[in-house]
């Protein structure tokens, strides 16, 4: 028989691509910074301008004209073939030696839009150095138009109202947009509209400046959701330089009148039943930019469906846009849900009538990555030759190890802070040290934690920890031998190996995992996996020998 392994994660599957007829144009654009010195106190030796087209990294030199009337202005042109034609590019400038950053006026990179033209030039503005040029006053046109959201039903003309507020008035209420009957838009559809809202601002700050704003929808606060072309920093806001100008006319959030589809945003709060003592079922809410996160929109449940944990919310959205969004509850206080990676989820809705989104688990976690019941855990570690950062060499006659880590709380490394974490020698007269303790059901599966020589935090450099998993489901698990100084950081499933035929029988091995289970099947190619359910949260079985190929793949649904 011939066996082979697969390690598969939550989902395999093949991608075929069809190459396509045309040439797309690379990315290009002929940029041209410049920056004003002449308010700098700092010593220069050299000025750059770093950004999203050299990955923020320093070698843009500028240059100045030492015969010019002003020595103090530095330019230089690069050929941008990172950010794409169309998009966006952000920047700063940077004062050498010492590397020292600009901070700006809205505290935000500088920004602008692209050419939609590969190989076009731009030439940015001449701002001063961090924004300390002597304070002037320009009048910037505001313009937004709120079809969509009337559309939507979040804004009513003549009682609605639509404000912007951005770094130049404080970010407070007040300044309001009024409705420009004189500009007639006519939507994809054919409609003529006049909902255009418009006002003139005055912006008090060193020339071109950086400005940061957004439209917000009253009452209610609304705050618009710009795109990410359009926005800049983590709160996507708008940007602008400072100088007289008209802006162009957006629409609020970036949603273009387009026609209403019935989005179900579904999410799965069992983890959060089995880890939060506090979570109430009833304050599972939905919020984001598709009401301008204004109003929480009420998730629930089935009480009658297998899973009653899985809780529903339909929002009605443009086609089109693109939302962001994220799943909150209450535990006396208010607890977010967040993407992979952090910051807020993210969709773009088709052109369809009704979507279904797939089902996401708050915050990323399963059930199976939490503990189902309380459990106690053994460490062990073997000090056989263990040494110290510090350079003390473990004796076992007159030392004592003691562990440290995520389950502790992180305790202060000395005796008296680890006290009541020292490891006893296990077998007597070994160099084996363990300790154990009992984590509650609930708590994840994943353990940070390290070891000490007297209770030092002498194991391994700062932040280079163990990492295991507790793998059990019957209250009981043996954390595999650790070395000290040997820090591991353990997968959290795979190592699939298939062992020599033994008595009739071939061993299969693998890192196991509460939900995840053994599939085979006899062509690598085509057929079904078929599951082998019995090996849910185990790591072997042993497989009778026959005729023929056998292929193993590990799964988690």
């Amino acid at each position: 028989m011939t066996y082979s392994s697969k390690k598969y994660s939550l989902l395999a599957g093949l991608l075929l691509c069809a190459a396509a007829s045309s040439t797309v144009q690379a990315a290009s654009s002929i940029l041209t910074f410049s920056v004003d010195l002449s308010s700098n106190t700092i010593p220069v030796t050299t000025v750059e301008c770093r950004g999203t087209f050299n990955g923020y990294s320093g070698g843009f030199a500028l240059t100045n004209n030492p015969l010019a009337a002003n020595t103090n202005l530095y330019s230089g042109t690069i050929n941008d073939t990172i950010d794409p034609n169309g998009g966006k590019v952000a920047y700063k400038f940077v004062i050498n030696p010492g590397g020292n950053w600009e901070t700006t006026a809205s505290f935000q990179d500088r920004a602008s839009r692209l050419p939609s033209t590969s190989g076009a030039s731009l030439v940015l503005p001449t701002p001063f150095f961090a924004d300390a040029g002597t304070p002037v006053a320009r009048d910037v046109k505001f313009q937004v138009d709120m079809s969509q959201q009337i559309q939507l039903g979040n804004f009513t003309n003549d009682t609605s109202l639509v404000e912007v507020r951005g770094n130049f008035q404080g970010w407070s209420g007040g300044s309001t947009l009024v409705r420009d009957l004189s500009q007639v838009r006519t939507t994809p559809g054919g409609l003529l509209t006049t909902n255009v809202y418009t006002n003139t601002f005055t912006y008090t700050a060193s020339p071109e400046a950086t400005a940061a704003f957004k439209y917000v929808i009253q009452p209610g606060t609304g705050w618009e959701g710009p795109s990410t072309v359009n926005g800049q920093g983590n709160d996507l806001n708008r940007y602008f330089a400072n100088h007289a100008q008209t802006l162009p006319v957006v629409f609020f959030s970036d949603a273009p009148f387009a026609p209403i589809a019935k989005v179900f945003f579904n999410v799965d709060m069992s983890a959060v039943l089995l880890s939060d003592p506090n979570y109430n079922p009833a304050t599972v809410t939905l919020n984001g930019s598709f009401n301008g996160w204004s109003a929480d929109v009420p998730c629930t449940n089935n009480a009658t469906a297998p899973n009653t944990n899985l809780y529903t919310a339909m929002v009605p959205i443009g086609a089109g846009s693109t939302v962001f969004y994220q799943f909150r509850y209450n535990n006396g206080g208010t607890v977010y849900d967040n993407a992979p990676g952090g910051g807020n989820r993210s969709y773009t809705v088709p052109n369809v009538a009704v979507t279904n989104l797939p089902v996401i688990f708050f915050n990323n976690v399963l059930v199976s990555d939490l503990l189902n019941m309380d459990t106690l855990v053994t460490f062990s570690v073997s000090m056989t030759n263990a040494v110290g950062t510090d350079a003390h060499v473990w004796n076992g006659g007159a030392d004592t190890v003691y562990i440290n880590g995520d389950f502790t709380g992180w305790q202060p490394w000395n005796p008296i802070g680890l006290s009541g974490l020292n490891c006893t020698n296990n077998p007597p007269g070994t160099e084996v040290y363990s300790y154990t303790t009992n984590f509650l059901k609930g708590r994840p599966r994943s353990v940070k934690y390290k070891y000490a020589i007297n209770g030092a935090d002498d194991e391994a450099p700062a932040n280079q920890d163990h990492f295991r998993y507790i793998r059990s489901t019957n209250g009981f698990y043996q954390m595999p031998l650790d070395t000290f100084g040997t820090q591991y950081g353990e997968p959290r499933f795979g190592n699939l190996t298939i062992g020599p035929k033994s008595g009739g029988i071939i061993p299969v091995t693998w890192l196991g995992y509460p939900g995840v289970h053994l599939q085979s099947r006899s062509n690598l190619i085509s057929g079904s996996w078929q599951d082998l359910n019995a090996t849910d949260s185990q790591s072997s079985t042993n497989w009778p020998v026959g005729g023929g190929v056998q292929f193993f793949r590990l799964v988690q649904p």
